[in-house]
């Protein structure tokens, strides 16, 4: 149980500084970006699948699976879409909406807990959750626009972490097989670019090109921490301790990037934060 807690808080602190990352490429199309996200991430993948023989054994084991097979074509929908989303949520400046859809997915994940893995809480834990829960809401739903990025973020990646909880297939192989079946829309997608567009990617300065390839690795590291803890862990716990992933978000978005927020925002982030520290504090006292 720590150590699925330890991956899953390493993952999401790591998620939650992703927007300086992704401004420093600002520059770039997003979709030239998440292209790269894609290609620089397969031979990461390969080299951590086939070097440990139980993830390569999985690998072969998921691939000749027709049922895995469809969990991965499905997930790997939804890791695109959110990368994507997310990539164009910085470009425009929109960082702190984006964050608003992500307070949504530990309310998704929690309520998924429940319902497809049977998981339940009591004492403290409840209201912890019903804090985080009446506080995300709120900071949703006082937004002047429709948060539609955030929603599009939100419940693209609910459905990824619960789609790969319910999975056989292992982190690592899991991920690696996600990426093959993008492969070809990507490469595609590549050379449509290349033909009808102007490219950043060996176009611009060096510091754009070593960006894009580290892309790759700044992809993979949280999401294979964060597959891996997923399977050790109740849903629940990874669901309110992913408030801290947007919290930071909206910290990068309203301090960093001086981004506009209202009253009854922070209001709600204090609610959701209320409810965070609570859950921490029944994790520790029961440890």
């Amino acid at each position: 149980m720590n150590r699925g807690i330890m991956l899953i808080l390493l993952s999401y602190l790591i998620w939650g500084c992703f927007p300086i990352y992704w401004s420093l490429l600002n520059h770039v199309n997003p979709s030239e970006v998440l292209f790269h996200r894609v290609i620089w991430s397969l031979p990461i993948l390969f080299l951590l699948a086939y070097f440990k023989s139980s993830w390569w054994k999985n690998f072969k084991d998921s691939a000749s699976s027709r049922k895995e097979l469809l969990f991965l074509v499905l997930t790997a929908t939804l890791i695109t879409i959110n990368w994507g989303t997310y990539i164009l949520a910085v470009n425009l400046g929109r960082v702190v909406e984006g964050s608003m859809g992500y307070f949504l997915v530990p309310i998704i994940n929690m309520l998924g807990g429940y319902i497809f893995f049977h998981e339940r809480v009591s004492g403290l834990k409840k209201w912890s959750i019903l804090f985080a829960t009446v506080g995300s809401l709120y900071y949703i739903f006082s937004a002047d626009i429709f948060p539609w990025l955030g929603f599009v973020l939100g419940f693209s990646f609910s459905f990824y972490g619960l789609a790969r909880k319910a999975m056989k297939t292992s982190a690592v192989p899991g991920l690696y097989i996600e990426i093959l079946l993008l492969l070809p829309v990507a490469v595609i997608f590549a050379i449509w670019m290349y033909s009808n567009q102007e490219v950043s990617f060996l176009n611009v300065d060096l510091s754009t090109n070593i960006l894009l390839i580290l892309a790759g690795f700044v992809t993979v590291i949280p999401l294979v921490l964060y597959t891996l803890g997923i399977k050790m862990i109740p849903m629940t716990t990874s669901g309110i301790l992913f408030f801290i992933n947007p919290s930071l978000h909206f910290l990068i978005g309203y301090f960093l990037f001086k981004e506009p927020t209202n009253i009854n925002q922070l209001i709600g982030f204090v609610g959701v934060w209320i409810g965070l520290v609570l859950y921490c504090y029944a994790l520790i006292r029961k440890a």
